[in-house]
């Protein structure tokens, strides 16, 4: 029986900013021992409190319906489970099994995108399942089932396990074991196959390959560095990528020869993977694109670039800078760390003073909600950034998730 959960915090005033935000009338709610909670960790405690609902939905509000997808639910039961919320995480996965999968996690993939559609009537609007959202849901599942030490999550993460490997997982000629982005929709010709960058962290295929050593994870893990190297000749890597055993990797009008909102993930995947990874030195030359830019005497990083010149345009969202953290610790040199550190904490104390009641400690929140104002995906994107630069999280040399809160070996 989940307990009833407590008002927010009254020194903040993003709750009267939030009562406009719910389409459905469902206003956001923090999870126990809010305040404690907010000083241990700014960013997701305002995040939880602007775009999660008490009923458990995500609220991705780049649409102006404010629509909810598979990944913001996924995302945000992972930093859950980094946060140690158990409760906001059954939550979480209540709405997530309701709305997204028709009742039944363990007969369905979560569908894509739900939300309004024309006649006013909220549902799914795209049932077609997203395999970045697939596998970051069943790999939560499973380290909750370890670090929580309850079976019941192990259970349903291997069933959605088996239905992405018989939906979502293709052989690719010449190449090998490959995931595609969604069960239908990606095939784009007799022989050609269109693939998303990333929704393939290494970390993960590293993980699931552990678990099932007769899988296809360890052939996608091999096939994805394979394809990185490939797609990335001048360090970047584009959103989208197609394949064909004649051509090899290559773009097309479809998916062309550029990086933005998607790509920037692979860089902090890359980032995020663990020191003695096989493939991580070699995996971070190849992406020493955007290290680049950043030393060419540029502050932010582009919105979108080139993948095929180099050449960049427009301003990167704060986010950007957040999603860059881990790989630039890594990369080096440290100017670059502290640049982006810098532009993400001064988005954020720009919009404190947006948010913060009279006489609050703004200090207090000085990670908290990133730009102004503040959308969804830059909240995500820093919250594994500057969450794993804080230590909040770590992942092991298998993939397994470390989070702060857990006593694990070094």
């Amino acid at each position: 029986m989940l307990r009833p959960l407590p008002t927010p915090d009254p020194c903040r005033r993003s709750l009267a900013l939030a009562c406009t935000l719910w389409p459905l009338g469902v206003r956001a709610t923090p999870d126990a021992s809010s305040a404690s909670r907010c000083r241990q960790w700014p960013l997701w405690a305002a995040f939880a409190e602007r775009f999660i609902q008490a009923d458990g939905r995500v609220i991705d509000d780049q649409h102006a319906t404010r629509y909810t997808t598979s990944e913001g639910q996924a995302y945000s039961l992972f930093f859950c489970l980094v946060a140690n919320e158990r409760e906001r995480f059954d939550i979480l996965l209540r709405w997530t099994e309701r709305h997204l999968a028709a009742g039944n996690l363990r007969a369905r993939l979560p569908g894509w995108r739900w939300g309004r559609h024309d006649n006013g009537m909220w549902s799914l609007v795209d049932a077609n399942p997203a395999a970045d959202a697939d596998l970051w849901l069943t790999y939560t599942l499973f380290e909750a089932a370890r670090l929580w030490n309850a079976s019941a999550y192990r259970d349903l993460a291997q069933s959605l396990l088996q239905r992405i490997e018989a939906t979502e997982v293709v052989r690719l000629p010449g190449l090998g074991a490959m995931l595609l982005p969604a069960p239908q929709g990606f095939q784009t010709g007799p022989a050609r196959w269109r693939v998303n960058p990333s929704y393939l962290p290494i970390h993960q295929l590293r993980f699931f390959a552990g678990l099932r050593s007769a899988g296809p994870w360890a052939d996608i893990a091999d096939s994805t560095v394979a394809m990185l190297r490939a797609v990335a000749s001048r360090g970047f890597v584009p959103d989208w990528v197609e394949y064909s055993a004649s051509q090899g990797w290559h773009a097309t009008a479809l998916s062309p020869a550029e990086g933005s909102y998607d790509a920037i993930r692979v860089y902090l995947w890359a980032g995020l993977l663990h020191p003695q990874d096989p493939v991580r030195h070699s995996l971070l030359r190849v992406l020493r694109g955007m290290r680049d830019w950043l030393v060419a005497a540029r502050r932010e990083p582009p919105q979108r670039i080139r993948t095929d010149t180099g050449a960049g345009s427009g301003v990167g969202p704060p986010g950007f800078s957040g999603a860059l953290l881990p790989y630039l610790k890594a990369v080096g040199p440290e100017i670059l760390l502290k640049q982006q550190a810098a532009r993400i904490k001064a988005s954020s104390m720009a919009h404190a003073d947006k948010v913060l009641a009279p006489g609050c400690n703004r200090s207090r929140f000085a990670t908290a909600l990133v730009g102004a104002p503040p959308s969804y995906y830059d909240q995500m994107l820093t919250l594994f950034g500057q969450g794993a630069l804080e230590g909040r999280y770590r992942f092991g040399l298998r993939g397994e998730l470390r989070p702060a809160w857990h006593r694990t070996p070094p």
